[in-house]
């Protein structure tokens, strides 16, 4: 699952490093469908400039391409934006959370939460202080 995910967020992301967090086994615990199906949260920081977009719409086709259900949210440009979608992609047991982070620091506690709930968070592009 993880490898699948990976691959798609590579596919997407096009440059930049991949920094994962979170805790459990990596195996998560989210509701992906019975036929095996991944479900991927992904918040994007914002459609700040035109690759931005471009890695939205790579992030988009890849999943896609891949079979895995995306489930999206463009934060323009705000942390209390990307906090929410977060939130609301661990109430829907989502198999994997990935953003690319509006700011370093404010992090702990919505990972924490998503830690709780075995859901592997991956870092895309950009790095958080926590």
């Amino acid at each position: 699952m993880l490898r699948k995910l990976s691959i798609v967020l590579m596919a997407g992301i096009l440059a930049g490093p991949l920094a994962a967090c979170g805790g459990g086994d990596g195996a998560g615990s989210g509701s992906g469908s019975d036929d095996g199906t991944i479900t991927l949260g992904f918040s994007q920081v914002g459609a700040e400039s035109g690759w931005r977009t471009a890695n939205t719409k790579s992030v988009q086709d890849s999943a896609k391409a891949a079979g895995i259900e995306l489930k999206f949210s463009d934060a323009q440009q705000k942390q209390e934006n990307q906090i929410k979608a977060i939130r609301s992609f661990i109430q829907q047991k989502v198999d994997v959370i990935a953003f690319s982070p509006v700011v370093e620091s404010g992090w702990d506690t919505v990972l924490e939460e998503a830690k709780d709930a075995g859901i592997p968070v991956i870092l895309t592009d950009r790095a958080v202080d926590s």
